[in-house]
């Protein structure tokens, strides 16, 4: 009885160190597998970055070619955004602002 029980235990134990080795071979290219990175060019970016790419298309508002009126709203809203920042303006001007400029990239 003991000389089976023996290669029996010590056949289980290596099997079961086998089947461990596979089984976390296994998970980890399963996790590889369905791993996804964010391209560096995402669509998503932080508040700081959205401001400073609406400031810089702002300021490349081409003012003398606009109306009068216009031009007098964004000249005003411009100084607004050198002094206080992009948050100081309300989304009414920021619309405003954003109707004097070019379309953006992916929007």
């Amino acid at each position: 009885m003991m000389t089976i029980l023996i290669p029996a235990t010590v056949a289980a134990v290596l099997g079961g160190f086998a089947l461990r080795i596979w089984y976390r071979r296994w998970k980890q290219q399963r996790i590889e597998a369905n791993r996804k990175v964010e391209a560096p060019n995402s669509y998503y970016s932080s508040r700081g970055v959205r401001q400073q790419e609406d400031r810089e298309r702002w300021h490349s508002i081409k003012v003398g070619t606009l109306h009068p009126l216009n031009r007098e709203e964004v000249l005003r809203l411009l100084d607004v955004v050198d002094e206080d920042g992009v948050s100081s303006l309300s989304r009414k001007d920021r619309l405003f602002l954003d109707n004097m400029t070019l379309p953006r990239m992916g929007v």
